[in-house]
């Protein structure tokens, strides 16, 4: 049991340290969040008209 609280006190480390980096980078930067929400232009293809 103490190895599965030690294995989630590491896991939930890590993720707080990624948190962390990615806020600290986006407020340096403010490039991250664009990149991953940007909106997708739609492709149409010339064959499909009605």
């Amino acid at each position: 049991m103490q190895l599965a609280i030690t294995a989630l006190a590491v896991i939930a480390g890590m993720v707080f340290s990624l948190a962390i980096a990615l806020l600290v980078e986006e407020l340096i930067f403010g490039k991250v969040f664009r990149l991953f929400f940007a909106p997708q232009a739609a492709t149409v293809k010339s064959g499909q008209k009605r």
